[in-house]
């Protein structure tokens, strides 16, 4: 199984607006982590995180949620490519949700502007 670690609350970089980007926004999964890792007490409690169970999923399954946008050169431009659309993350079906399939990932996922 995999666990998704998606951030819900802003990230702006707190002195220079060029880096946001490079940071991850609302609906981008921070990590994806296998079923034996144990999320720390201050990242479940801190309140930037939702925490999605997706059963039957390989970590590898769900590796795009995680790729950076890269220039020619190889460096980093945008820190996700995908995110889970934050709008449907916060509406009434998706608010409490901690369990979900590969498929309802992949409903939500949208491509990053």
């Amino acid at each position: 199984m995999a666990k998704l670690c998606v951030r819900i609350k802003p990230n702006d970089h707190p002195t220079d607006a060029t880096l946001t980007p490079l940071r991850t926004q609302p609906g981008d999964v921070v990590c994806i982590m296998g079923d034996s890792h144990i999320f720390s007490e201050a990242e479940r409690n801190c309140g930037h995180y939702r925490f999605i169970n997706v059963p039957g999923t390989g970590e590898d399954e769900l590796a795009n949620l995680v790729q950076t946008v890269n220039d020619s050169d190889g460096m980093i431009i945008k820190r996700r490519g995908f995110r889970l659309d934050p709008a449907i993350l916060n509406n009434v079906t998706w608010s409490g949700k901690t369990t979900a399939t590969k498929t309802e990932i992949g409903l939500i996922t949208i491509a990053v502007p």
